[in-house]
């Protein structure tokens, strides 16, 4: 008893402390997810200066527009090709929607993703 009597306002004193980094987010495990949430059929590879590259999935597809960001310079792509989109905002978070076409069924999808800047 005499312990707590002795030790008892550090002890408090730490604890206030800790709750309060604790609320300002000091301890927080949250990581810098540049892609969030990403497209589900292409796979997010690498972003940097308005610049992203994702790799195609398992079908061959032409990409028909890219909203959020300026159109690739080839529009097919065969399974696992890297795509690349340049003029994508630097600033804030961006929507990017990419709308392709399955060239082995011909049914038209549209994929999104927001960019985080």
């Amino acid at each position: 008893m005499e312990y707590l009597m002795t030790y008892g306002w550090a002890i408090l004193i730490i604890i206030v402390v800790i709750g309060a980094l604790w609320k300002m987010g000091v301890f927080s495990t949250s990581s810098t997810v540049t892609c969030s949430p990403c497209f589900s059929y292409f796979a997010y590879r690498d972003y940097a200066g308005g610049t992203l590259k994702l790799r195609n999935g398992p079908q061959t597809v032409n990409i028909t527009s890219v909203v959020g960001g300026d159109d690739p310079t080839t529009t097919q792509f065969t399974a696992g090709q890297d795509v690349t989109i340049d003029g994508i905002a630097t600033t804030g978070d961006v929507d990017l929607t990419l709308t392709y076409t399955n060239v082995d069924s011909g049914l038209s999808h549209t994929d999104t993703a927001t960019i985080h800047n």
